[in-house]
């Protein structure tokens, strides 16, 4: 019996002795587990103070919807919402923080300014207009924390601060890319086309970066001057740098029906996108006339990632995701720079294909980084493609 009641004494205590490491284990983990945790800043226009109910039963359309100020991210939240979703069912750790951002920069340098805060943070995501991104970059750049801008095309918001992320490419990325494009082809002729090259920001920026790289091209300013530019021996790359629709038809039934025979095959027509978009342009011209044109953003909605995206955002928020209310790009956002900050800074390591990006990013020598890769696609048998040659 003395010998049983030792036993089990023995057995208590190595019993309290197991819990307590287990106890300590499990402190050392829960420890490890809060320091490899990342936290994500999303800084919102979500404008709660100014919701306005009538407003929203008034829509009566997905479009009407989207022009309410307080709803006008919600599609880049819930993308961003499906992506957390996805870290969370990898048992990623992630600490997420959300503050609404309107005009009140009083309000953003309150949240800017508390440094408990702000201490935590590994990444903003900031989709903001340009004079509240612009603060919130200045302090992103005192704490040392990047901040990523998803929409603005303003170059300024890199100047002097390395912690800046710039998702839209700057106006040179369409020449640059164009170039490399045509560079496959055995001859051809560039010909930049627009009827108001003075106020045309657009022409000047292929001028410029043409003239600098010893590229050679030709220009029109009327329809007449690209008629008799055209030639039938080699490839014609026309870029046509007019926003008006108006011009899109009377250009496109020019070069088809003023006699001049133009070969699909040996014409690339490089048309603004919103062309491709409108509802006045006739689907006719498609293949005809050959037509490319440049945008930020492609989703492969053949691709499997994009068909399972959709399936999940569109049973959580009962619509579908699209470009326009830029479900796709807050998915994207979330996934690649939560790599990014996950892989301590390191592109190279980040191995997340965006659904609707097309990521490479430049530093500039003294500011942030720029993505200077335009999405070149070309519309074939009435289906947009990325182009190929």
């Amino acid at each position: 019996m003395i010998i049983f009641a030792a036993l089990m004494t023995i057995r208590k205590t190595m019993s309290k002795k197991v819990g307590i490491v287990w106890f300590i284990c499990f402190c050392l983990m829960a420890q490890v587990w809060a320091q490899s945790a990342k936290t994500v800043l999303f800084l919102m226009p979500f404008y709660v103070s100014s919701y306005d109910e009538r407003a929203v039963n008034a829509a009566k359309s997905g479009k009407e919807l989207n022009n309410i100020p307080s709803f006008q991210m919600m599609g880049f939240w819930g993308g961003a919402q499906i992506a957390l979703q996805e870290y969370e069912e990898q048992n990623v750790p992630l600490n997420i923080i959300v503050r609404d951002i309107t005009d009140n920069e009083t309000k953003l340098q309150r949240i800017m300014e508390d440094r408990e805060l702000m201490s935590q943070v590994d990444l903003i995501i900031a989709p903001l207009f340009s004079k509240p991104f612009q603060i919130a970059a200045q302090y992103a750049k005192t704490y040392q924390i990047p901040i990523v801008n998803p929409f603005t095309s303003r170059n300024d918001i890199l100047d002097h601060n390395e912690y800046v992320y710039k998702l839209t490419p700057a106006n040179e990325a369409n020449p640059a890319t164009l170039s490399f494009m045509v560079d496959n082809m055995p001859r051809y002729q560039i010909i930049l086309y627009t009827d108001s090259s003075k106020k045309n920001v657009e022409y000047q920026t292929y001028l410029s970066y043409f003239n600098n790289h010893h590229i050679p091209y030709h220009t029109a300013n009327s329809l007449q001057g690209v008629l008799s530019a055209l030639r039938s021996d080699t490839h014609n790359v026309l870029v046509v740098l007019n926003q008006g629709e108006a011009l899109s038809l009377t250009l496109s039934q020019k070069l088809l029906y003023s006699g001049k025979a133009v070969d699909p095959e040996h014409l690339l027509m490089v048309v603004p996108e919103k062309w491709i978009t409108s509802n006045t342009y006739d689907v006719e011209y498609y293949n005809k006339l050959n037509l490319h044109f440049f945008s930020d953003y492609y989703v492969d909605f053949e691709d499997q990632k994009t068909q399972l995206f959709i399936y999940k955002y569109t049973q959580q928020f009962n619509t579908p995701p699209t470009l326009k209310n830029f479900a796709f790009q807050g998915y994207d956002v979330v996934r690649y720079f939560v790599e990014l900050i996950r892989h301590d800074m390191d592109h190279d390591q980040v191995k997340v294909t965006p659904l609707s990006y097309y990521f490479s990013f430049d530093k500039l020598p003294d500011g942030g980084y720029e993505n200077v890769n335009v999405q070149f696609l070309q519309v074939l048998d009435n289906t947009i493609l990325p182009a190929t040659y």
